[in-house]
């Protein structure tokens, strides 16, 4: 028996065994060598894959506050097999998550990594979150790889760490931007390494990933680092992505932390000793009652700095997209049809009809506070005309919420966006595209719903379980397909296919064409007016 034993253990060890092995692959950096690995996409096509590659030292300590230090260099080969830590974020359950050290970057590409042969043009991603969440691998790769493109996707840092403000130099602002263009930097520096092609880098991002990328477009800064840009469903002059009191926060803020300093040096000691975690918890604590009445609050955003050196923006955005003002780059930006669905729908802010009542009683204090206009009689005024406009002076019901939907749509999201692409394509020689996502589908907030609601459209492109014959699949490799064929050719549509069944037209002044994004594809003019007619003439 004990004979027969052991036959079969001699038996079992010598059979066959399938043994995936991980098959690794190098490159040299500036900063030293990276260590990846070989992969594939859902189709099957091999992919590279470097994770967590660091792009700038770690914000701590007295680094904490301060614009991002370029990376030093290391001796022998530096690991880029997992992927980035997120930053310092609240969690949804409470609890602070990630951590400070989290400037890094993924990087997946077609075959291997090779500096030989043609380069491929880099799709680089910003993440949205309000500024204040989320995490650069959200984006998922394979379809960009699969149109033969290198994406990258890359984390900055979030809330008060990377939104600060003195209003002076000591902590001028926008540090998360700043960390934002050393990733571009980065890429600059080293893509080529990788089979990329440093001269057709498109930046692309969506919320405050989207107004991200419109700073960029209007950042001195910023200049030369990228060809093309992606804005979806944001802009850099809606009012959620911009504050002019950011240091005001900043203090109200740090008071109730305990902060009982007098001048911008004993804040920002007081903030550098603070856990970071604490930093993240009950920011609502930073805004004054008059701000607290918005329904749509990004709490820490970018600011315009005062002039210093290495400043990434000194003027309000709408200043500089008013007069043309940055750098003139191929441009597509859009919306979803209904961003602001959530909030007329169960649990939203405007859904109960005693939210609705006090929405209609204190219409013009609610609306007022997120209008751009300088003075509070001028904010009241112009929420008085835009009532007058959207419900014909009617009061404000729950029968409304289509209206009212459409109207936080608008202020929140479509202006901004909208006010782009017009100066986009008065001051630029370069194409400009337009769109409109509307598709609603199984993956939708709203499967059932009147629109595509916001983070609709990065729902579908990002999904990776889609059956490809579904009408999910389909708008899926739409997008993918049109949001990579700007990336290489400048032209979201440069020949029509079996899945690009419609010619995306340039917009102009006189020819105002968007395509609207659902089943089929659509091409149409004059997004969104009259409303945005009314909308320019009343914001400057």
């Amino acid at each position: 028996m004990a004979t027969l034993r052991l036959f079969a253990i001699l038996h079992l060890c010598l059979m066959p065994v399938a043994i995936s092995a991980v098959e690794y692959v190098t490159v040299d950096t500036e900063e030293g060598t990276l260590r990846g690995q070989m992969s594939e996409t859902l189709t099957g096509n091999p992919m590279f894959m470097f994770q967590g590659i660091p792009f700038a030292e770690a914000p701590v300590d007295d680094l904490r506050f301060q614009p991002p230090v370029k990376r030093a260099s290391w001796t022998g080969v530096r690991d880029a097999l997992t992927t980035q830590r997120t930053c310092v974020q609240l969690h949804s359950s409470g609890k602070s998550t990630g951590g400070e050290n989290c400037l890094y970057l993924d990087l997946y590409g077609p075959g291997t990594p090779s500096r030989n042969g043609t380069l491929k043009s880099v799709m680089v991603f910003i993440h949205g979150g309000c500024f204040t969440s989320g995490t650069g691998s959200s984006a998922k790769p394979y379809y960009y790889v699969d149109q033969d493109v290198i994406l990258v996707n890359i984390n900055y840092r979030l809330g008060i760490l990377g939104f600060l403000s003195t209003g002076d130099d000591l902590v001028p602002g926008n540090m998360g931007l700043k960390d934002q263009t050393e990733a571009l930097r980065w890429v600059q520096r080293n893509i080529e390494a990788f089979g990329g092609d440093p001269q057709k880098v498109t930046i692309f991002g969506q919320s405050a990933g989207g107004a991200s990328v419109h700073y960029h477009v209007l950042s001195p800064l910023s200049k030369g680092l990228f060809k093309n840009a992606i804005a979806m469903s944001g802009a850099a002059s809606n009012t959620w992505a911009f504050k002019k009191s950011a240091p005001d926060r900043a203090v109200r803020f740090a008071k109730y932390l305990g902060y009982t300093g007098e001048n911008s040096t004993d804040l920002l000691n007081f903030l550098k000793t603070a856990k970071a975690s604490a930093l993240v918890t009950n920011i609502t604590a930073a805004l004054s009652e008059e701000e607290s009445l918005s329904l749509f609050e990004c709490i820490w955003t970018p600011t315009a700095e005062p002039e210093n050196d290495g400043a990434f923006l000194t003027e309000e955005p709408w200043t500089l997209v008013a007069e043309g003002r940055y750098n003139l780059v191929p441009f597509m930006t859009g919306d979803t049809n209904m961003e602001r669905l959530k909030q007329t729908q169960s649990g939203g802010a405007l859904y109960t009809e005693e939210q609705v009542s006090n929405f209609n009683e204190n219409f013009d204090e609610i609306v007022g506070i997120d209008i751009r206009l300088p003075t509070r009689e001028e904010q009241l005024k112009a929420a008085a005309s835009i009532k007058e406009f959207y419900y014909n002076g009617s009061d404000i019901t729950v029968q409304d919420n289509y209206t009212t939907c459409l109207l936080e749509t608008h202020r929140h999201f479509v202006e901004g966006v909208d006010a782009a692409v017009r100066s986009m394509a008065r001051y630029s020689s370069n194409p400009v595209y337009y769109y409109q996502f509307s598709f609603v589908g199984s993956r939708s907030t709203f499967p059932r719903g009147p629109g595509a609601a916001h983070n609709d459209d990065v729902k579908y492109m990002h999904a990776t379980d889609l059956d490809p014959d579904s009408d999910e699949g389909v708008i899926q490799a739409q997008m993918t397909t049109m949001w990579t064929n700007f990336a290489k050719y400048d032209n979201p549509t440069p020949e029509q296919t079996s899945i690009l069944t419609e010619t995306w037209k340039e917009y102009d002044e006189s020819s105002p064409y968007y395509l609207e994004i659902n089943g089929p594809l659509s091409l149409k003019t004059n997004l969104y007016e009259p409303y945005m007619t009314f909308w320019h003439k009343l914001l400057p």
